[in-house]
């Protein structure tokens, strides 16, 4: 008859045996080398998961992936690393690693899609590193307002963060290409952003004086007459008068404010067929010269001289 075969636990009561009838010398030499390995096996394990969650150079290894890096590490997110913002579980990133391994993919399909909350954790935290977006005019608009996901505007391409005009035309078609484009064609080339500053804190998407006067301040002398001008419309808006996407021109009519018929001067025929503009100077308005009043009563260039017409003519 066959003796039973030792059990698991005889084994192990027989293997301990064994170390304790060891010399001490070896089992610290023993112990040591397996805390070694152990912690050799743990290193590397850390390592390897560290690389693979927490390092873009193991995204790049992937022969398909160059052009995403070349973008990422020219991009305002360049110091950011791939997971912190493509987040996905660690069952898929393996899944796509091995379809990777397997299939040799030539491109790389949708995945690891980022959703505005890890948008938000950054640019809504109130973290002085990362510009805050949550009380801009533009982010008020779309992000708050209408719920539109920070992807659709800011990602149409891989890593290419600033939005194109093109981006805004999917929505703004009318504004962008049809019949409300921009009319004044020094303009035709400018961003949308340039007037509606997206980024502006506590304040309207639309262009205010301030916005205007960033560029229209720089412009030569003789574009600016009267900026800002001492009078009246210094208050109104420039959109008041200018809307550049409806003419190029000033669309809205002096009279549509200054509607109230005026006598004397304003009523003679010659003025009442003359526009606005050929006595008033754009932006600067008040007369203030001979010069206006000369370019018609050229007869008149030495009666008075150089006394001002409306010291005589009242005007109004």
């Amino acid at each position: 008859m066959q003796p039973p075969r030792p059990g698991l636990r005889d084994t192990l009561k027989v293997f301990g045996a064994w170390l304790r009838a060891l010399p001490r010398p070896f089992l610290f030499a023993g112990g040591a080398v397996v805390l070694m390995g152990a912690a050799a096996v743990a290193f590397a394990g850390y390592t390897t998961y560290d690389y693979t969650m927490n390092n873009p150079a193991f995204c790049r290894s992937c022969h398909i992936m160059e052009a995403a890096w070349t973008r990422w590490s020219t991009s305002e997110h360049r110091k950011v690393d791939c997971h912190s913002c493509h987040e996905q579980s660690v069952t898929e990133s393996a899944r796509q690693v091995i379809v990777f391994a397997v299939r040799r993919p030539e491109r790389v399909g949708r995945h690891a899609v980022v959703p505005g909350e890890r948008c938000r954790t950054c640019h809504t935290s109130g973290d002085p590193r990362w510009r805050q977006v949550a009380e801009t005019a533009g982010h008020q608009v779309h992000a708050e307002r209408r719920q539109i996901e920070c992807v659709l505007c800011h990602s149409q391409a891989v890593h290419r963060i600033q939005p194109s005009t093109a981006v805004c035309a999917k929505c703004h078609q009318a504004q962008s290409i049809g019949a409300r484009a921009i009319k004044i064609p020094q303009m035709a080339e400018f961003h949308c952003v340039d007037c509606h500053q997206f980024l502006r804190l506590n304040s309207p998407l639309r262009p205010t004086r301030q916005t205007c006067l960033g560029c229209h301040q720089a412009l030569p002398p003789k574009k600016t007459v009267g900026f800002p001008p001492p009078v009246a419309h210094i208050t109104l808006t420039c959109s008041t008068c200018h809307r550049p996407h409806e003419k190029a021109q000033p669309v809205v009519a002096c009279t549509s404010c200054h509607a109230a018929a005026r006598p004397a001067l304003h009523q003679r025929p010659t003025h009442v067929a003359s526009t606005c503009t050929t006595c008033h100077v754009p932006h600067a308005w008040k007369v203030q010269s001979r010069q206006s009043c000369l370019s018609c009563h050229q007869d008149k260039v030495t009666h008075n001289a150089p006394t001002t017409c409306n010291t005589c003519h009242g005007f109004k």
